[in-house]
């Protein structure tokens, strides 16, 4: 199947960002505080992924924390879609989006499932396992460029 991933430039991109969150967090997994919107989504550049009838099934976004280093979040994959490679498309584009900022260094505050596909994508652990709302966390960093 041919996926199109590309940045959410509008607001019907953004929106369908937004459900696609809803569905997986709130939906799904049952996270108790909703995550299909915050405050930094008005600031984030988010990327959203469509399959070949236009759905969006997979999303992320990239929030600047400082000059030179920024956190990428709420990603997310449909279920019936995942293992397609579609987070790692996901997160490929929110690293370009990155580097062209001249952002040189990325953290994910990672729920502990997806532990691996970070680590395999040279995002390196630091510190301790960390409950947030009530889903076990690590946070991994990378630097941009090796």
């Amino acid at each position: 199947m041919d996926y199109i991933v590309r940045f959410a430039s509008t607001a019907e991109d953004r929106e369908r960002c937004y459900e696609l969150r809803h569905q997986v967090f709130d939906l799904e997994q049952h996270i108790p505080r909703p995550l299909d919107r915050d405050p930094h989504d008005h600031n984030a550049n988010h990327v959203l992924c469509l399959d070949e009838q236009g759905r969006c099934v997979g999303t992320g976004r990239l929030v600047r924390v400082d000059a030179r280093s920024a956190l990428i979040g709420r990603m997310a994959t449909a279920p019936e879609q995942r293992g397609k490679g579609i987070g790692a498309k996901v997160l490929e584009a929110l690293e370009r989006m990155a580097a062209l900022r001249g952002i040189g260094e990325l953290v994910v505050h990672s729920q502990l499932p997806a532990l691996p596909f970070y680590l395999h994508r040279g995002y390196l652990p630091e510190g301790a396992e960390y409950l947030d709302s009530g889903v076990p966390h690590v946070l991994v960093r990378k630097v941009l460029g090796r």
